[in-house]
């Protein structure tokens, strides 16, 4: 299943253990102190990078699945 939304949703999934890939996109734009997409308290998670692609002005299309 295919679950798109932010930091509030991917929390959520790690919450209860359904988050098995995680794919971002990271653009470099400052936004001041910015939402930390993992605050403190969020649930620890065995990833691992998979796909690393560069794209237009410096953002990065980031690929990661949970290890088994």
């Amino acid at each position: 299943m295919w679950v798109y939304g932010g930091g509030e949703v991917v929390r959520s999934m790690i919450a209860i253990g359904k988050l098995d890939v995680l794919e971002m996109a990271l653009i470099p734009t400052v936004l001041g102190e910015g939402i930390p997409l993992f605050p403190p308290g969020t649930g620890g998670l065995d990833l691992r990078l998979v796909k690393c692609e560069a794209k237009a002005k410096g953002a990065l299309h980031l690929v990661y699945e949970r290890r088994t």
